[in-house]
């Protein structure tokens, strides 16, 4: 048996069910490639099992398959940051287990989808989601003219090496952002706001709803978000200003 398995933000939101999976599998692993996963969440886990094996992103693309094949009598699990169907490499071993006749499992838990609920913005007016990578892309520019001039926000994911521990500082993606836009559209500039978030719903978490001038001067700790907002109604803002740092 094969269990997919997510784990939420924080200790917290670990799901019950999957802490009585870990009790009786024979395999376990943890990634920590698709986000930076705290240390608390760490040591809570290893400390029900000792045993659970922390895999980077080549032993997930190039070995997990054949021992999912190889043990098919065995309880195999994979846990993931956040919500575990939201990374395509994790939903290829759904469709190699139902292929081969594995039965498996999936453990769902809140992502930065669900957390980004808490700074008050509807989501029904968030667009197309972004990510700005490492590197020199400029299609994420694309989608955020297209979510901003149809009067959505859009959530914008910074791209992480865990393994290396890098990250894509806010202050580079931002400054990538307005490199872009001073040769195209010419919407964005020192006085607009947006929304950053440091540590969502984990311990340190820091909400900031800021000029640009103001955000390019914060020094944030990962994982960092950005939410580049539309015209927010008066509910959303009177909540946004609850939350922000």
């Amino acid at each position: 048996m094969f269990i997919l398995s997510g784990l939420g933000q924080n200790k917290d939101e670990i799901p019950y069910g999957l802490i009585e999976e870990i009790k009786s599998a024979d395999l376990i692993f943890l990634e920590y490639y698709t986000n930076f996963i705290d240390e608390e969440t760490k040591e809570f886990l290893l400390n029900i099992r000792k045993d659970i094996r922390i895999i980077d992103r080549n032993f997930v693309e190039s070995d997990l398959e054949k021992i999912i094949l190889n043990n098919k009598n065995k309880k195999i699990i994979l846990i993931t940051s956040g919500n575990p169907l939201f990374a395509t490499t994790h939903m290829y071993f759904i469709e190699l287990c139902k292929k081969n006749n594995i039965e498996f499992k999936i453990i769902n838990s809140p992502s930065i989808f669900d957390e980004i609920g808490k700074i008050g913005l509807f989501l029904y007016k968030f667009g197309r989601t972004v990510s700005i990578s490492f590197h020199e892309s400029t299609e994420f520019y694309d989608y955020i003219i297209r979510n901003y001039k149809n009067n959505l926000h859009t959530l914008v994911l910074l791209d992480l090496d865990p393994i290396n521990n890098r990250y894509l500082d806010h202050k580079e993606a931002i400054k990538r952002l307005l490199e872009i836009d001073s040769k195209r559209e010419k919407i964005f500039n020192e006085n607009f706001k947006l929304i950053v978030c440091s540590n969502l719903n984990r311990k340190n978490e820091k909400i900031y709803y800021k000029e640009i001038k103001e955000l390019l001067n914060i020094n944030l700790d990962p994982p960092v978000c950005i939410i580049i907002p539309s015209n927010l109604n008066k509910i959303e803002l009177e909540f946004l200003l609850c939350m922000i740092s």
